[in-house]
């Protein structure tokens, strides 16, 4: 069985060329997108025809696609987030659904702390300001000794925790599965878990590490932003669609909020006439906060694991969707019955 793979993340043509190169050991034939994604729908869908397999960016995937494209079977999120595939679709056409957990967790951890920093410490205004040359101050606020409010605590929100640790921060997280389960490692043992109201009300930082789910959506709005801090900060390298982006802007200039940092979006890429771009004390980076060299190789060799899996005729460990085994209308047919 050989596939044809489309690939639209752009990291993986960047740092992927082992997993690309596993690919075509398998008898795939792997072709670039004309750009990097993401792509909506419409646009993807006359470049994903006949392609069997996608190592997908953050593009969208729902029934449009799914009945325009009927020898899609597998779609592999390069990346962990799968808010932009609508699952119930997927399963309904018998399209399987992977993504790649724990392959960037410290990346991100490493990221989010570095942007908590950068905010913390006005390290952006410096460096313009440098380059354009000049020399000025720019007074920022200690991290050390201060608390973090951590709005999800997964992977990579307990990643983050790990690096408060040499800060000597104190550590409040709004979690209430993870609160119930109490499956905390010992070294995070100190976190207090709270309410979302009385972490908003009590943290110097606040980092956003919550899945996007339409529960989700812009769990940070203006009358949360008002709960916070006027010389709190906020930190999100989750999802764009957790904060509501005019809220923020507005949080911004009237002072309500000391500043913020962010590295996702609603739209992306975030349009050139965003107001963002304007808004004040605010830290902005393209989505970035996975791409660290070693940490894109891991991505890209497990976003390739589940297709050989599939052509091996295995069912790939990480299936977002598994109920489509059971499908009747699922595409890998050889798959139906495979344990």
């Amino acid at each position: 069985m050989s596939w044809k793979v489309l690939v639209t993340a752009r990291a993986f043509w960047i740092n992927g060329q082992k997993a690309n190169d596993a690919l075509e050991a398998a008898g795939c034939r792997v072709v670039r997108s004309p750009r990097a994604g993401p792509y909506s729908q419409e646009e993807l869908a006359p470049i994903l025809e006949g392609c069997d397999s996608i190592v997908a960016s953050s593009d969208w995937f729902g029934d449009h696609l799914f009945a325009a494209c009927p020898n899609l079977k597998h779609v592999s999120r390069c990346g962990v987030g799968t808010d932009s595939v609508d699952m119930a679709s997927a399963t309904r056409f018998g399209v399987v659904v992977t993504n790649t957990p724990g392959a960037m967790t410290e990346a991100v951890a490493d990221y989010a702390f570095g942007l908590l920093l950068a905010a913390a410490r006005k390290i952006p205004q410096g460096d313009r300001l440098m380059k354009s040359g000049g020399w000025d101050e720019y007074p920022g606020t200690l991290v050390v000794g201060k608390t973090l409010g951590l709005i999800g605590l997964g992977a990579i929100g307990r990643a983050t925790a790990e690096r408060s640790i040499g800060f000597r921060m104190r550590l409040l997280a709004y979690d209430p599965q993870l609160e119930r389960s109490g499956a905390l490692p010992e070294n995070l043992r100190h976190v207090t878990f709270c309410s979302l109201d009385r972490l908003l009300a009590e943290s110097d930082f606040v980092s956003v590490h919550a899945p996007s789910t339409p529960e989700t959506r812009h769990l940070i709005n203006a009358e949360r932003l008002a709960m916070m801090k006027p010389s709190a900060y906020l930190i999100n390298t989750a999802r764009g669609a957790l904060v509501d982006e005019p809220a923020l802007i507005d949080a911004l200039e009237r002072g309500i909020i000391a500043g913020a940092a962010t590295d996702v979006y609603g739209e992306e890429p975030l349009p050139a006439e965003s107001p963002l771009r304007q808004a004040p004390n605010l830290v902005l980076t393209p989505h970035n906060a996975f791409n660290a060299v070693e940490s894109v190789a891991q991505m890209s060799m497990a976003s390739v694991t589940p297709i050989l899996d599939l052509l091996n005729g295995k069912r790939p460990e990480f299936t977002c969707n598994p109920e489509v085994w059971s499908a009747p209308s699922l595409r890998m047919t050889e798959l139906a019955s495979a344990r």
